[in-house]
């Protein structure tokens, strides 16, 4: 449907609306297939369907949309149960959650396994059937919720197991719930940046993700740059410092021997002790291996499931490493070339970039949009800078 919607929109925009029509010919029959890829009854009329499984640590919550008596939507949410959490609550929560994501709005009949706890729907009749078709309906929301908690246990269960390997191959007592891997990016030993990424459970958990401006370092030194940052993520750590106070299972350091050896001096200096590895790439830029800070090296390639997992936490510690750099490179790039513009300083810059959002856009601008902006002295000023020529 995206790829239809997209053909369509190039073909009108270069004037080929023959060739447009016949995108969205094709788009309406995929759109009348879709809602009637499911029939369940010709005799149903709208409304939703709602079932619900639990386990020790999930609920699985499968939500239909029955209309003209097919399912025209159906998809299925996680939850996370309190203990204290009756069934009819969770069912209640997750009612709640799916109707949030559907705008607020529920069929006027809505078909349940048993009622809710409260009535939180104006207009809404919930109805827990026994015998017909409603019933099966039922059943297959259940079904479908069934599906989802085995697709999910099987993924964590994969996980769990790569997690136990990792943990077995590193000779660590337990498989590594948390890791953190630091990269540093530069170019030229300008803007030299850091990024520290962290893996719970073998997922990315971006909202404790750092970034890092390396500091007073006059040229590019990667092996000093990486003792700064190792040292400053766990002197947080030790003042227990929001965002910094959980405790690392393992440290994958992008680099060899001598990275991971700077990170664990950097850590006896604070007098901490936590695993660290190296991640040592092939030539196509791959970790093929861990290295230990005295040179014992993990071979990765006869596992696959590692090697896979590593090689992600690689690639997504350098993307938000190089991701950090540009934006500071570019940031910095923009500042030179206005400050060659007599007049303008720093907070004038902050306005013309808050105002333009690029240099591109500064250059483009009338002098009238400019003096909205700045004083007319220094408006025309970066006027002439950009049309010295004219």
């Amino acid at each position: 449907m995206r790829y239809l919607k997209e053909k369509m929109s190039e073909a009108s925009e270069a004037m080929r609306f023959e060739e447009a029509a016949q995108y969205k010919k094709r788009i309406e029959i995929l759109t009348s297939y879709q809602s009637k890829s499911v029939v369940v009854s010709n005799t149903l009329t709208n409304m939703d369907v709602f079932s619900l499984v639990t386990d020790e640590d999930a609920a699985f919550c499968n939500f239909m949309r029955i209309a003209d008596g097919a399912v025209v939507n159906s998809f299925t949410v996680e939850l996370k149960p309190g203990l204290e959490d009756t069934p009819r609550d969770v069912l209640t929560y997750a009612i709640g959650t799916i109707a949030e994501r559907l705008s607020g709005k529920l069929s006027r009949e809505v078909i349940v396994p048993f009622p809710p706890s409260g009535s939180l729907w104006e207009n809404v009749a919930f109805t827990v059937p026994q015998r017909g078709d409603n019933v099966q309906l039922v059943q297959l929301a259940r079904e479908n919720a069934l599906q989802e908690a085995e697709r999910v246990t099987s993924r964590e269960e994969r996980i769990s197991g790569t997690l136990q390997l990792l943990g077995k191959m590193l000779s660590l007592p337990q498989p590594p719930r948390r890791m953190e891997s630091f990269d540093i990016s530069n170019m030229a030993g300008t803007d030299i940046v850091a990024s520290m990424v962290v893996f719970l459970d073998g997922k990315p958990y971006k909202k404790e993700y750092k970034r890092f401006k390396v500091e007073g370092l006059e040229d590019q030194d990667d092996y000093a740059s990486m003792a700064q940052v190792v040292h400053r993520r766990f002197v947080h750590y030790k003042q227990a410092d929001v965002g910094f106070d959980q405790a690392p299972d393992l440290l994958l350091i992008d680099g060899g021997i001598t990275h991971a050896e700077t990170a664990r001096r950097a850590l006896e200096a604070l007098e901490l002790d936590f695993p660290v590895f190296g991640m040592v790439k092939d030539n196509k830029h791959r970790t093929r291996a861990l290295v230990t800070p005295d040179g014992r090296e993990i071979a990765l390639d006869g596992t696959q499931a590692v090697f896979a997992l590593i090689g992600t936490i690689q690639e997504e510690t350098h993307r938000f490493a190089i991701t950090y750099h540009r934006e500071l490179r570019s940031k910095r790039l923009r500042y030179s070339q206005l400050d060659q513009i007599p007049g303008v300083g720093p907070k004038r810059k902050e306005l013309l970039l808050r105002r333009f959002k690029s240099l591109s856009a500064i250059g483009q601008a009338t002098l009238e949009e400019l003096k909205a902006v700045l004083p007319a002295d220094a408006a025309a000023a970066v006027y002439r800078y950009f049309h010295k020529e004219t």
